[in-house]
């Protein structure tokens, strides 16, 4: 089986600097396709690798939006096609001439799909290089087989980003518990106020109304569909609240099943689709509440950047966002796939003005405090030098 060539662009989309001018050097690696929250957490990776005394590039897939959003920061990257993912060998030979020829000393990955192309890449490469997977997706069944045995026994280091997820590695990988370390991901302070007005004319919002903000990949799993029978629930009681759902539909048919859903329970005018934002907290502050109503979210990156953008929280109690949200504390927290709970907790903060900006205060002091980016790269950096020793 044979693998497709990265484009010639990649061989020239970016300038590492000079091997002696570094004591680590670090290859970026994600061939995802999607647009998400693993997508975006390797940009801001990059952003702060190239701005750092850590020098790297990036290898991601053609077409994908790393490719789009790394070629508009100008970020050093290198473009790698995959065809027959379960035997790389073309894409993994490119993969180590790379290693090698920039002398790479770790290869960092996000993605689950790409352990088996680093895996054989390490193998072919002449140089050593330790692998380091960031594992942002939950671990629901044990992996002892002697395929995953074969790939985790090449893994120097996982960062778990949640406590629960590394329980879940210890549990459930062919890994060693030392190999297995927590890092919480950070964001940073929102960099600009946005011109909320604006925004709400936009979204055709009367002023005065309650929103709720959801941002998120449109799929089942995300729970869209939770919030606008929340939303109908809360109209037919009398509320004046309205949704706005964020995310690109990984799913199309999902969007088309929540669009008969808002016609079908009449709440057109109370629910909106604005597709994807490239920048989500920067307009997170516009809204009243953001929440998260996936059903079993591995952390919830985007409950972090709402609060510290100083607006109120509601997540699932589910996944990791328990270690984000103390219930009644910094945020609320509702079963999942439960729209009635939903609309309890939404409507408590409607009525209650005094709840929701303690809560959006406490909220942020506590995401200032555990979730800041600066302190989230200073470790991560640190520990790529550790494992590169």
């Amino acid at each position: 089986m044979n693998f497709g060539r990265a484009t010639k662009r990649a061989d020239v989309s970016g300038t590492a600097a000079p091997v002696d001018a570094v004591t680590t050097r670090v290859l970026e690696l994600c061939l995802s396709p999607a647009k998400g929250g693993l997508e975006l957490y390797v940009l801001r990776v990059a952003r702060h690798l190239a701005a750092s005394k850590v020098v790297a590039f990036t290898v991601v897939a053609p077409g994908s939006e790393l490719e789009e959003r790394l070629g508009a920061e100008s970020l050093p990257y290198r473009l790698l096609r995959v065809r027959f993912r379960w035997f790389p060998l073309t894409a993994a030979r490119r993969l180590a001439g790379w290693i090698d020829t920039e002398a790479i000393d770790a290869l960092h990955i996000h993605w689950a799909r790409d352990l088996h192309l680093a895996v054989l890449a390490r193998a072919m490469a002449c140089r050593p290089v330790r692998i380091v997977y960031t594992r942002q997706m939950a671990i629901t069944r044990p992996k002892h087989d002697w395929y995953h045995r074969m790939l985790y026994r090449r893994v120097d280091l996982m960062i778990a980003i949640t406590k629960r997820l590394q329980e879940e590695a210890r549990r459930f990988l062919p890994l060693a518990p030392e190999k297995v370390r927590v890092l919480y991901h950070g964001v940073a302070a929102p960099s600009r106020p946005c011109d909320c007005a604006s925004l709400r004319r936009d979204l055709n919002i009367p002023a005065g109304r309650f929103v709720v903000a959801l941002f998120g990949r449109i799929e089942p799993a995300k729970g869209q569909h939770v919030l606008v029978d929340a939303v109908a629930r809360l109209v037919s009681r009398g509320a004046d609240v309205h949704a706005v759902l964020y995310g690109h539909p990984m799913a199309p048919c999902h969007l088309r099943d929540l669009e008969t859903q808002i016609a079908r329970l009449g709440v057109n005018d109370r629910v909106t689709y604005a597709g994807y934002h490239h920048n989500p907290q920067e307009i997170m502050g516009c809204f009243d509440c953001v929440v998260l109503t996936t059903y079993n979210e591995t952390f919830g990156l985007v409950l972090i950047e709402a609060m510290r953008a100083g607006t109120a929280v509601i997540g699932t109690n589910a996944g990791g966002v328990p270690e984000i949200i103390e219930h009644e504390k910094t945020g609320l927290l509702v079963p999942p796939g439960d729209p009635a709970a939903l609309a309890d907790a939404i409507e408590r903060l409607v009525s209650d003005r005094e709840l929701r900006d303690r809560l959006a205060a406490a909220g942020k002091r506590s995401a200032d405090e555990r979730f800041d980016e600066d302190q989230h790269f200073a470790r991560l950096t640190e520990l790529l030098k550790e494992i590169a020793r």
